[in-house]
């Protein structure tokens, strides 16, 4: 019985990771990752088996696996981390890079990660399309994560963020 049993754990574990995780998923998740080192650890688990073609979710994937590097002790593999989740985040957004929703991947990876690391020239640049073309997304929930997301920033001037907060409420 017990053979069985260990068995169809295995067997239900097997499945699950083969399963490939919603976009959805991934936006809903992704905003907790700075604050909840449980919840980084477990997006990352289940996003780096995941060989999805979607570039959106190639560009989340490269993002978690960036933000993934805060919260490991080693510095070889913050290193890793941060280096591996940065060149897919950029492959993502070299195959799209009018997309508003990788630029904004980027920007809250560039805005929160050490100077030191010299990842941080696009930041201004991302901000600035961030705010010209919020209004093009047709995902309300997505368009309204990211202005949160945006007017908490210590990086947008108390102009920029009037504008953003005159244009949510349109």
């Amino acid at each position: 019985m017990r053979k069985l049993l260990f068995f169809l754990f295995i067997l239900a574990s097997a499945s699950l990771q083969a399963q490939n995780i919603s976009t959805e998923q991934l936006r809903k998740a992704y905003y907790k990752l700075n604050t909840d080192s449980a919840t980084c650890a477990e997006l990352y688990a289940k996003v780096s088996k995941t060989n999805s073609p979607d570039n959106l979710i190639t560009g989340y994937k490269g993002a978690i696996t960036a933000s993934m590097a805060s919260h490991v002790k080693s510095k070889q593999e913050k290193i890793k981390l941060f280096t591996n989740g940065k060149k897919l985040l950029e492959q993502a957004i070299a195959a799209d890079s009018a997309n508003v929703e990788l630029r904004f991947l980027r920007f809250t990876i560039q805005t929160n990660c050490p100077k030191a690391l010299g990842y941080y020239r696009q930041a201004d640049t991302d901000k600035r399309y961030i705010l010209s073309h919020l209004d093009s997304l047709k995902n309300t929930s997505l368009k309204n994560k990211i202005s949160e997301y945006m007017l908490a920033s210590a990086t947008l001037s108390a102009e920029e963020k009037k504008k953003l907060n005159a244009g949510t409420k349109k």
